[in-house]
């Protein structure tokens, strides 16, 4: 896969980021320390994707996407090895109907 040192950039599309959005709205009725630790836990996975973008498995629906647990989430990722990125696609709690919400394949102009 990608060993030879190659860096990705990770960036998180439009709905990840919207997506994100809707997490720390629905966390933050918990306690505070909810919201701070689950980003703490996605910012630390995300970052080892920069390294080994393939370090998670295809999603079986759509090997397009990968996907990445993080807590009671799943993070939907593509590679994009042309460009050395790694755009997140969308984060949803593992109890969502994930194939019906899923996965508009965004390309990146």
């Amino acid at each position: 896969m990608s060993g030879n040192g190659m860096v990705f950039r990770v960036i998180f599309l439009e709905e990840a980021e919207a997506d994100m959005d809707a997490i720390e709205e629905y966390l933050s009725q918990y306690y505070e320390s909810t919201v701070r630790n689950f980003f703490n836990k996605l910012k630390e996975q995300v970052f080892m994707l920069e390294d080994t973008p393939y370090m998670c498995q295809p999603y079986e629906e759509d090997p397009f996407f990968r996907r990445m647990v993080v807590g009671d989430y799943l993070l939907f990722y593509s590679v994009d090895e042309s460009r050395n990125l790694v755009p997140i696609h969308r984060i949803f709690h593992h109890s969502r109907n994930i194939s019906r919400q899923l996965l508009s394949r965004r390309t990146l102009e």
